[in-house]
């Protein structure tokens, strides 16, 4: 594409060691019509996260599978979490009063289980979920890390070249220009530039969490709805 370039990272992406300790605060929640309705028992919020006395071991193949997610990560329009998933788990806010931040410890899903899969619609690539807070059973805090760290992949060139046509490819570019340069700090703009384009830049803008629903794909699947 004449006069427009793009950078990929020439080297392979690894995982940060750790993820930004998340903050909260209480907006209010902005509305959205986007995406798709997602399996109906999950398109209300739970009105409280469910307790645990104490923290529960691996789940066992005898346990049964999981038929619910906490309520920060429960798909809603009106998400009990404000995140943009473009941005750091430390920017994450409550889009209510009343959140306590051991919530987070929380099991992301009930019963816990220590890994899980999470999609994306009209994605290939696909998010792996492990129990990498307590070593036991996946927390809210797992959740948020993993999507926030695989977004964070750099794609290569082969990738970009197989987006199906120019007006989609010219979307990622101008996503992946926004990202850094919505950067205020020289360093931190020079760096993410060259970082190059990034799976989060292949969400077209739809970067707004609105939580997960159950896969139809089989079990230890969720999918995650964006906005």
């Amino acid at each position: 594409m004449p006069g427009k370039h793009v950078r990929f990272s020439s080297i392979s992406t690894a995982y940060p060691a750790s993820v930004p300790s998340l903050s909260y605060s209480v907006p209010s929640a902005p509305s959205s019509s986007w995406p798709p309705t997602p399996p109906s028992h999950s398109s209300g919020l739970p009105s409280s996260h469910y307790a645990y006395s104490r923290p529960q071991p691996k789940r066992s193949h005898s346990y049964p599978l999981p038929t619910r997610v906490h309520s920060l990560l429960t798909y809603s329009h009106h998400p009990a979490i404000k995140y943009d998933v473009s941005l750091s788990t430390s920017t994450i806010t409550a889009s209510h009063r009343g959140l306590s931040a051991t919530s987070f410890s929380e099991p992301a899903v009930y019963p816990p289980v220590s890994s899980f899969v999470i999609q994306i619609p009209h994605h290939t690539w696909s998010i792996s979920v492990y129990a990498s807070y307590n070593g036991q059973y996946i927390t809210v805090n797992d959740v948020f890390a993993a999507v926030y760290n695989s977004l964070r992949t750099s794609v290569s060139s082969s990738e970009y070249r197989a987006i199906p046509s120019k007006k989609d490819a010219e979307k990622v570019r101008k996503a992946y220009e926004m990202r850094y340069r919505r950067l205020r700090d020289r360093y931190a703009y020079e760096s993410e530039k060259q970082q190059g384009v990034k799976r989060v830049d292949f969400l077209n803008g739809h970067t707004r969490f609105l939580g997960l629903a159950t896969s139809n794909h089989g079990s230890g699947v969720w999918v995650l709805y964006l906005s």
